[in-house]
């Protein structure tokens, strides 16, 4: 059986080829549904491996299998898709070709580390006790399209016996696999909201009623009702064009976070009415938008234990961290782990830029320890 020096020795080998290949995803990033070239770009990689891959479920989903017919099956999951953010680093040699959007959550890293133990598992796969789908999911960030694969029945044949995923993390211990038991991430609730008033001159506003003057009350008043362990932000507002026209449209979006359902539950209700109810103080039309594409991730205890001491035996105890709290971030994985037995991971990345923002890239000496844990996965959870 092969043993941690010769995976080591196999992952620093192809390292360089496994960062050049990120590299060529992040010139490249597309947004969720839309990965047309990111899916053709990984398709590309995959076909000398001698993996039986599947048409697309979801029109750019790439799913491969290795030895499909071996039983039980474990899925190891990266998602793909970009951010509609201009990146800010221009003089990076391998920066954003597509203006406006850019890879600022990792998921070219994700991927780059799920090709690299495909490559790695298709060499050695007489070793490999187990089938092995290799996911690369499209449409994380806001489009929930995990939910849609299974729906689909991406994940019918066979159904997974375990599933698991990394996610890049800034500010957790430099490349190491961070998690814990119970509750990881929180669950996400979208809203929008429409007010509609009447225009005016600016000169004027007793004339008119401005929805941007109750958008301020929203905001303001939004604070009273938000309970411990929740947070709800506001991150768009769009109203108006000059400086001298009252508009008669204001929209604001934002976001809701909770780990808690009955928290969620009444927060969300509490912040409807009192949405409304500021908006009829003013005589202002109101829409109120929502909807909880996001559910908690939840790591089940047996499954977290199977996973650190595996990690932990392999590697040993310095590669894995259990995390003391969960984060308020939300993760559309939560929809497999409701549904099998799997573990949701966080790879440490230490001082970094922050995710979602335009300065953040992942760093290429993180790609080792992602391959290390995937293919320590593959060759050893099922081996009795």
């Amino acid at each position: 059986m092969i043993g941690i020096d010769e995976l080591n020795a196999r992952i620093e080998a192809i390292v360089p080829e496994v960062a050049a290949f990120r590299h060529s995803l992040h010139r490249i990033p597309e947004l969720a549904g839309d990965e047309w070239k990111t899916s053709e770009t990984i398709r590309a990689r995959l076909a000398p491996l001698n993996l039986e891959v599947e048409k697309p479920f979801l029109k750019t989903d790439v799913i491969a299998f290795l030895n499909r017919d071996r039983k039980p099956n474990l899925t190891l999951r990266a998602d793909m898709d970009a951010l509609p953010l201009e990146e800010s680093d221009k003089e990076c040699p391998y920066c954003s070709l597509h203006p406006g959007r850019m890879h600022a959550c990792g998921h070219d890293g994700h991927v780059a580390m799920l090709y690299g133990a495909a490559k790695i598992l298709s060499e050695c796969r007489e070793e490999v006790p187990c089938s092995v789908r290799f996911l690369f999911q499209p449409g994380e960030e806001m489009a929930c399209m995990a939910r849609a694969l299974l729906e689909s029945g991406a994940l019918d044949h066979p159904e997974p016996d375990f599933i698991t995923g990394l996610h890049i993390w800034p500010g957790e211990p430099r490349g190491r696999i961070c998690t814990k038991p119970g509750v990881l991430m929180a669950a996400a609730v979208f809203f929008r909201i429409v007010l509609r008033g009447r225009g005016g001159h600016g000169s004027l506003p007793g004339a008119a009623r401005n929805p941007i003057d109750c958008a301020a009350d929203i905001m303001t008043a939004s604070r009273a009702v938000v309970p411990s362990n929740c947070v709800l932000t506001f991150c768009s507002c769009h109203a108006g064009r000059n400086s001298t026209v009252i508009p008669e449209l204001t929209e604001l979006e934002g976001t809701i976070r909770f780990t808690d359902p009955e928290k969620g539950t009444r927060l969300l209700a509490d912040f409807e009415k009192s949405v409304r109810d500021l908006a009829a103080e003013r005589e202002i039309r109101c829409e109120f938008h929502s909807s909880l594409p996001y559910l908690p991730v939840i790591n089940r205890e047996e499954a977290f234990e199977k996973v650190r001491n595996l990690v932990s035996g392999w590697c040993g105890k310095e590669a894995f961290h259990e995390l003391s709290g969960h984060t308020m971030s939300s993760e559309d994985f939560s929809w497999y782990l409701r549904r099998y037995p799997g573990i949701f991971c966080h790879l440490g990345a230490g001082p970094s830029a922050q995710l979602h923002s335009p300065q953040f890239d992942f760093d290429d000496r993180l790609l080792s320890a992602g391959i290390r844990y995937f293919c320590v996965l593959a060759l050893g959870l099922f081996r009795s």
